[in-house]
C-alpha cells in the first residue's frame, strides 16, 4: 500500500519544460503523490516535482514530449515498499489544454483550464475551479469540491463529500458515504448517495432531475417559474413544498406527484429515510 506523508521535508527532485501546442493534452500516471495543475500563456508545458528522500529513492520520474501533448510519469523503481513518501507534482500548462491525471496515492488539483478534464485518483480529495469543458472526476477515499465550472460534470467517490458550486452545465454526482452540494444553472442535475444529504441551489430551466438517497434528507431551492412534472416520495419523513399542497405533510410514509407551474421535465426525489423541501427562491 502507498503512504504518501504531509511533511515538509519535501526538496525539488525533478524539473522539466516540454514545448507544445494549445489543445493537446497533459497525461500523468503516478504511483504515488498529489498533482496541482494551472495555467500561463506560454505554449509550454513546465513540470516540477518535490519530494523527500524515500521518493528520490524509490520513484523514478519522467516528462516526454507525445504525439497527442505530454505525458509525467512516476514508477516504482522496484519492489520496496511504498511507505513515508513525501511526493508533490506541480505542472504548469497553456490554458487551451486537456488534462487526464491519474495517481494512486494524493490529491489532485486543477485551476483555470479552458478543455476537457478526467481525474482518478485511488486515494486523495479532488479540487477544479475555474474550468470550461466537460469533466469527469473520480475517487475511491475522498472529497470532491469543483467550482466555477461551464460544461457537464461528472463525479463519482467511495467514500467522500461532493460540491459543485457556479456550475452550468449538467451534473451526474454519486457518492456511497457523503452529502452532496449542487449550486448552478443550466442541466440536468443526477445525485444520489446512500448515507448523506442532498442540497440543490438551481436556477435556470428545468432540464431533468433525479435526486436519492438512502440515509439522508433532500432540500431544493428552485426558480419560482420552475415548471415540471414532480414525483415527490418518503418512507420516514415527511415533504414539504411550496409548489404543491402535500396532504399527509406531518405524518411518516408521503408521497406527492403533481405538476409545478405548467408542468415539464420530471422533477425527481426521494428519500428511505429522511425529509424532503422545496422551496421557491
Amino acid at each position: 500500500m502507498v503512504k504518501v506523508t504531509t511533511a515538509d521535508d519535501a526538496r525539488l527532485l525533478f524539473e522539466k519544460s516540454i514545448p507544445t501546442e494549445a489543445g493537446k493534452e497533459l497525461v500523468t500516471s503516478l504511483v504515488a503523490g498529489s498533482v496541482q495543475v494551472s495555467s500561463w500563456a506560454s505554449n509550454e508545458v513546465n513540470v516540477k516535482v518535490y519530494g523527500n528522500d524515500e521518493a528520490e529513492e524509490k520513484i523514478i520520474f519522467s516528462a516526454e514530449q507525445t504525439s497527442t501533448g505530454v505525458k509525467v510519469d512516476g514508477k516504482q523503481k522496484d519492489t520496496k515498499n511504498m511507505k513515508n513518501l513525501t511526493v508533490r507534482v506541480e505542472i504548469i500548462v497553456p490554458q487551451n489544454y486537456n488534462i487526464k491525471l491519474y495517481s494512486t496515492g494524493g490529491n489532485l488539483s486543477i485551476k483555470d483550464i479552458t478543455g476537457k478534464i478526467e481525474t482518478n485518483t485511488s486515494g486523495g480529495n479532488i479540487s477544479i475551479e475555474k474550468t470550461s469543458g466537460d469533466l469527469e472526476a473520480y475517487t475511491a477515499g475522498g472529497n470532491v469540491n469543483i467550482s466555477v465550472s461551464n460544461g457537464n460534470i461528472k463525479i463519482s467517490t467511495s467514500g467522500g463529500k461532493i460540491s459543485a458550486t457556479d456550475f452550468n452545465g449538467n451534473v451526474d454526482a454519486s457518492t456511497a458515504g457523503g452529502d452532496i452540494y449542487l449550486e448552478g444553472s443550466n442541466g440536468r442535475i443526477d445525485a444520489s448517495t446512500a448515507g448523506g444529504n442532498i442540497r440543490l441551489d438551481y436556477t435556470g430551466r428545468n432540464l431533468g432531475m433525479d435526486m436519492s438517497t438512502l440515509g439522508g434528507n433532500i432540500t431544493a431551492s428552485l426558480p419560482t417559474d420552475f415548471d415540471a412534472d414532480a414525483d415527490i416520495g418518503t418512507l420516514a419523513g415527511k415533504i414539504t413544498c411550496d409548489f404543491a399542497k402535500v396532504e399527509k405533510d406531518n405524518h411518516v410514509s408521503s408521497y406527492v406527484r403533481t405538476k409545478f407551474n405548467n408542468g415539464g421535465e420530471t422533477f425527481k426525489c426521494t428519500t428511505s429515510a429522511g425529509n424532503i423541501v422545496v422551496t421557491k427562491k
